[in-house]
């Protein structure tokens, strides 16, 4: 398969104001063929990430700025890039290490998010290249490679699976996780479902 265009966006045009998330399709079962990879799928609020000659917004599934809501996350964010955007979930983990809903809920109830965690899976924009069109696998390969350098433990990568989705269902129930989200290794990024 020939690689994808990488070539920069129009530099009069910058880095888009917003983005909507790409977003999942329920299925009944794994699909049979292709090149998937697995991540978890985390239990918390969606959040694309604009970051812009240092300034952070974090912006809502629904597109509203929650950047004052969540000030010390959007502080602890430390990707080295000129501009990008990141898209992700915000959680709270519990001690164990895995993400809690209601404590993610009650956190915002009490205007206490200074726990939160952004888990970053893709990055649809870096630094003037617009990377809608190149394959996932290699969009991934690029942001672990930025998340790696960051030393904030309030941005994470999320990491990917190639093992049988069946038995990594199957863990996730174990460890009471919401599920598992499967995404195509060659898939562009596609705002909307």
């Amino acid at each position: 398969m020939a690689k994808r265009s990488t070539r920069p966006i129009d530099s009069s045009a910058g880095l888009p104001e917003t983005i909507a998330p790409q977003l999942a399709t329920l299925a009944r079962r794994p699909p049979a063929t292709g090149d998937w990879r697995y991540e978890i799928k985390f239990d918390g609020y969606r959040l694309m990430c604009r970051l812009d000659s240092g300034r952070v917004k974090l912006i809502t599934r629904g597109g509203h700025d929650w950047t004052v809501k969540m000030r010390a996350l959007a502080t602890a964010i430390e990707v080295p890039v000129d501009n990008a955007w990141l898209d992700g979930e915000v959680v709270v983990l519990t001690e164990t290490g895995i993400p809690d809903f209601n404590a993610l809920q009650n956190a915002f109830d009490r205007r206490s998010t200074a726990q939160l965690t952004f888990f970053a899976f893709d990055i649809p924009f870096l630094n003037g290249r617009d990377l809608r069109e190149v394959p996932l696998s290699q969009r991934r390969e690029l942001l672990g490679e930025l998340i790696a350098q960051t030393s904030s433990e309030r941005e994470r990568f999320s990491e990917s699976f190639t093992e049988d989705p069946e038995s990594l269902l199957a863990s996730a129930c174990r460890m009471r996780l919401e599920g598992i989200i499967g995404k195509r290794a060659d898939a562009p990024y596609r705002s909307g479902r």
